[in-house]
This record gives C-alpha cells, structure tokens and sequence, in this order.
C-alpha cells in the first residue's frame, strides 16, 4: 500500500488486489456490502494514519475509488465531523468510477502520458505529492494558458506501477490524457517551460 496526504482532511491510497485480499476482503465486499466497505474503509484509514503519522479527526465523510487496469484500487477518503457526515446523508457513499484512461501500446518500451492543467500552481501541487524519482522522463509546456505535464514511464513492471499514481492529478484540477496535443506541434513552436526532469523540478518549487 502506498499513502498520500492530499489536504488536511483527505488521504489517498493505492492498494493492489492481492494486499486487498490479504487484509480478508474481495472486490464484492467492498463495492456491494456497506458494512465490509465501511469495515474496509476504516481499517485503510487507520493504516494511512500510521503510515503518515498523523491523525484524521472525525469519522469517514466520504470516499471515491478508481479502479486501475491491473486490478489495484486508487482510494481517496475524506474525514470530517459527524454532525457534517450525517448532513451529508451517508457517512459512507459509494462513487467508485473508471477514471484512468487507456494504456498506451503494450508493446511500446515508454508509457506517455499527458497531464493538462489551467493553474501552474495545480501542477506544482499534484507534483508535491506525486514525488520525484518515479517517472523516467518529463517535460513541462505551456500553450494557450494551459500547461501539458508529459510524463513517460519504462514499460516494466516497476514503470506501470508509478504510471497508476498519476490518477492523483485529478485532485487537483489536472485531466490524464494519452495523446492531446501533439508534442511535436509543442516543440515547433517553443512553448517549452521545461525541458526536463519537470516533476523534480516542480516538486523543489513547491518546497
């Protein structure tokens, strides 16, 4: 399991399928029984606390999943006060949704990915959080008051790990895309802000 400290009050994990089973639950108990995903929920939060070291008060107001195309669940979970949770309607509630776009060819040795966001502020964020040393390349442009975050994995095992991390983008405004623009128009008309090593960079930006 691998834990994120999104805000003060949110925490994302990701959890492959085996550690998933290893903890006693199936994908069915935990997308189709209440009290197993609240039980589920719970126990992640309590290993997200210990693994940060810190303290989420208040109770689970609510989650949202994704799962990714290898079987692990990228969960983000929001606390809050009970008062707030019981206004809410549920303090658990269900939203799990297919967000992570197509794998690139299978074949091909790089896994590209396109990150598009309107604030650079939203990308030096998603950065901070995402880490350095994951990706084996990325470049940082800016066109039209968007910037394209392009970020390339190796295509092993270790590579399609990190590659699922970049989901956390739509935390923060960013959209993961494979192919929406292409790099080479970007390149043709300089609008290159970072030529490389852009997640590193926007990470010590954040510092």
């Amino acid at each position: 399991m691998t834990f994120w400290k999104i805000a003060d009050n949110r925490i994302s994990c990701l959890i492959s399928k085996a550690e998933i089973e290893a903890l006693g639950y199936t994908l069915t108990d935990i997308t189709h029984n209440k009290e197993r995903t609240e039980e589920f929920l719970n126990m992640i939060l309590e290993k997200g606390e210990e693994a940060l070291g810190v303290d989420m008060e208040g109770e689970i107001q609510g989650f949202s999943g994704t799962f990714l195309p290898d079987g692990s669940l990228l969960l983000l979970i929001s606390c809050g006060d009970r008062e707030a949770a019981v206004e809410s309607g549920s303090a658990v509630e269900s939203q799990y949704k297919k967000l992570f776009p197509e794998m690139p060819d299978k074949g091909s040795p790089i896994l590209p990915y396109q990150v598009l966001f309107s604030e650079l502020d939203d990308a030096i964020r998603f950065c901070s959080v995402f880490g350095s040393g994951r990706a084996d390349a990325s470049r940082l442009y800016e066109n039209e008051e968007i910037y394209y975050l392009i970020i390339e994995f190796q295509n092993t095992e270790e590579g399609r790990q990190a590659a699922q991390s970049i989901i956390l983008a739509e935390e923060f405004g960013g959209m993961v895309e494979t192919d929406a623009i292409s790099e080479q128009y970007l390149q043709e008309h300089e609008k290159c802000l970072i030529r490389e090593h852009a997640v590193e960079t926007l990470c010590r930006m954040e510092a």
